[in-house]
């Protein structure tokens, strides 16, 4: 694994030729002794981000879906036609079905997947599409296979002497995509391997260089540690070898002892523990948590959670009624009659806005039905309009009051994420009586009105869940794993949407698959494509030290693990440049534009014969910009309730993108209730049967492939 690192080519990475995997070796951080830049590992030089790992050393993702974007400095400098660029390589990782499903020897992919246009190398053009699948296929847990078909293991003098007369120890990191036994095999071509050393100047002092057996071996996959720039190359798409090294990282057969991300939480049902639920008056808490704060409302309500209390100063009108008896002018004393008397006081006031972290509305309605009764004791009347003892007249009037109603739950700590319902206890009808007004007087007079709500207890006997961060355990492979466009700032780069993603994962406990459901708040694009001054540097990405996350490895090995976001990839926007050398045998003129040279040139092109788009483009600028602010709304943001047994229907719509739009549930996503059914028009109907709350991702995708998900919860009452 040979690196000449002379003159700018060598700074240049190996990333369009690494771009061409037709083996797979595994990538990880650079945690074990040996691997040293002396001996080729971890070299700036050649912009290294890892080192290779063994098999049972793999470090993979786990999150079956990631959210991409592109920034602003991406976008101003690739335009339209960048992003097409890389929308065709993601394509390719988006196509791939589970991958235990693949036949043994994958002879669904080709060998052979590198092309030549050669109008692009008689430009010195590198294909973005190409090098970014490269890149991403890298971020995913592969690396270079030919550089590692032959890699030092160790190097020191023999006893008594000094370099160059050293001893080496010569290992493989290469590995076949179908027996994943080590291999000198790439792309069917035996290679071998020269040492060289040089015992003293820039790292790396010794290496193990790879060359062909038969020199005339037919491979279009230029050595990677020659660091060759692979002019007019591209790719038709993944090999056999890149979907075998995915493979051998994410089938569900590869069981390895790995953490969740850290930004996920566990859904964790208690079944061991049972527990009884009983609701509460919505209506008097939305009362209390306007008037107190966090400790009074968490005193009045045990076992409360606040995530969040914003006071509120504000002036507030307080209306006092007061009713009373009292003598008419020139009336007889028993014909006192009823008063009202109404009184305004405004004061300053603090109200609060809390928001709850374990409140779970059952029901809610924003109103309020009650009974006003009113009952007058006073004096009977006869025919001829005098006084006949006392009477008493009740009037009932039903009305309807202008204040929300319903019942809620507190969930107990240890049910934080919810519950497994189990039963639910006949409900209890509680009727709460609000005196209005109460009057007297020393002639047995009386005036009394009284509001009466009602509100109907609810218990259920419920399985806690709760939610747990960094949960090692034993876990399956994710089988494949889905790229989702995020909705970004086009123009500044600063602003992203969060996104609630719900997933399962499959962890293997007492010889059994036990099904995980997970949540995570995705506050960053999990891959940001940008571009950036990088001088020689084709493009830059994230080290595996910083995603690359070792739970616990087994003794004396470097791994496994697992793979965290956040990752950026940044391609140089420099543009074109004239690199010259001073040669002391060359005149003064030899330093000029006409002896420069060019280190490489950014452009999108294939096998046709249209030319090449060359980066920076203005036309693809503009295009881009037409595209801005065309993200994709979806309405309605929130469902109506359903109930068992009734038609419920909810048509979805759009607005930005390009219809037509193709609707469905997105990948992991869990099901509908049962009765329901999602079309691709965006039609949400059928006929409830079962009651419940039910949490499902809507996917929407426009005519370009952009895509939107969209979380919704769904309650189906009885």
């Amino acid at each position: 694994m040979w690196h000449r690192t002379k003159a700018c080519c060598g700074l240049l990475l190996l990333l369009a030729v690494g771009a061409n995997m037709y083996a797979f070796s595994l990538l990880g951080p650079v945690n074990e002794a040996y691997q040293v830049p002396a001996i080729g590992y971890n070299l700036p030089s050649v912009a290294d981000i890892g080192a290779p790992k063994n098999l049972g050393e793999e470090y993979r993702w786990n999150l079956p879906v990631v959210y991409y974007a592109y920034d602003a400095s991406f976008l101003d400098y690739f335009g339209s036609n960048g992003v097409a660029a890389l929308e065709q390589a993601i394509a390719h990782f988006n196509g791939l079905r589970n991958v235990s499903s693949y036949s043994p020897d994958l002879t669904e992919f080709p060998l052979e997947v590198v092309r030549y246009n050669y109008r692009a190398q008689a430009l010195g053009l590198l294909d973005l599409k190409s090098i970014a699948m490269h890149l991403i296929l890298e971020e995913l847990g592969l690396a270079e296979p030919v550089r590692w078909t032959w890699c030092l293991r160790d190097r020191y003098p023999i006893p008594g002497l000094s370099c160059p007369n050293m001893i080496y120890h010569v290992i493989r990191r290469n590995f076949d995509p179908v027996t994943f036994e080590p291999t000198a095999y790439v792309n069917g071509v035996l290679y071998s391997y020269q040492i060289v050393e040089i015992c003293s100047g820039p790292d790396p002092l010794a290496d193990a260089y790879e060359y062909q057996v038969d020199p005339l071996a037919q491979s279009s996959y230029p050595v990677a540690e020659t660091a060759w720039f692979n002019y007019g190359a591209y790719l038709t798409g993944l090999s056999r070898d890149d979907v075998g090294g995915l493979r051998y990282l994410w089938r569900s057969n590869n069981v390895n002892w790995e953490a969740i991300t850290s930004d996920s939480l566990l859904f964790y049902t208690n079944y061991q523990t049972t527990q009884l639920l009983i609701s509460s008056n919505l209506n008097t808490l939305v009362a209390a948590a306007w008037t107190n704060d966090a400790l009074a409302l968490q005193t009045l309500y045990p076992g409360l959670v606040i995530a969040q209390t914003d006071p509120v100063y504000t002036t507030e009108i307080t209306t006092n009624i007061v009713a009373y008896f009292t003598n008419a002018p020139w009336a007889p004393a028993p014909w006192q009659g009823l008063v009202w008397a109404t009184n305004y006081v405004t004061n300053y006031v603090i109200r609060y806005r809390h928001t709850f972290a374990n409140v779970v509305t059952n029901r809610y309605f924003p109103y309020t039905l009650a009974t006003l009764v009113t009952t007058n004791v006073g004096p009977c009347q006869n025919t001829w309009g005098f006084p006949a003892g006392i009477c008493t007249n009740v009037t009932t009037n039903h009305v309807v009051l202008n204040i929300p109603s319903g019942d809620f739950f507190i969930l107990p700590t240890n049910a934080l994420c919810g519950y497994v319902l189990l039963s639910n206890l006949p409900p209890i009808l509680t009727v709460v009586t609000n005196p209005v007004a109460v009057a007297t007087n020393q002639l047995g007079q009386q005036f009394s009105q009284n509001v009466y709500t009602y509100f109907t207890n609810h218990a259920v006997v419920i399985h806690p869940v709760s939610c747990e961060t960094n949960v090692p355990m034993n876990r399956q492979g994710i089988e494949r794993m889905q790229f989702v466009r995020a909705q970004y700032d086009s123009l500044l780069g600063r602003f992203f949407q969060p996104i609630t993603n719900y997933y399962t994962l499959n962890a293997v406990t007492n010889n059994r698959v036990i099904r995980q459901h997970l949540q995570r708040v995705v506050v960053a694009p999990d891959f940001l494509f940008t571009a950036t001054d990088l001088n020689l540097l084709a493009a830059v990405r994230t080290e595996t030290a910083a995603t690359f996350i070792m739970t616990n490895a087994i003794p004396g090995l470097a791994g496994p693990g697992h793979i965290e976001p956040d990752i950026q990839i940044g391609f140089n926007r420099v543009g074109p440049m004239n690199i010259n050398v001073y040669d002391p045998f060359l005149p003064f003129s030899g330093l000029s534009e006409w002896n420069s040279t060019t280190n490489f040139i950014w452009a999108s092109f294939d096998g046709s014969t249209n030319a090449p788009v060359v980066y920076p483009q203005g036309a693809s600028l503009r295009d881009l910009e037409d595209m801005l602010f065309s993200a994709l709304n979806v309405q309605p943001l929130a469902l109506p309730y359903g109930v068992v047994g009734q038609y419920f229907q909810v048509i979805f719509t759009v607005e930005g993108g390009q219809p037509p739009y193709v609707f469905s549930l997105a990948e992991g996503s869990p099901g509908l209730p049962l009765g329901l059914e999602l079309s691709p028009g965006g039609a949400l109907l059928g006929t409830p049967r079962v009651a419940g709350i039910y949490d499902f991702v809507l996917q929407i995708q426009d005519a370009q492939g952009r895509r939107r998900l969209q979380s919704y919860t769904l309650t189906i009452r009885l």
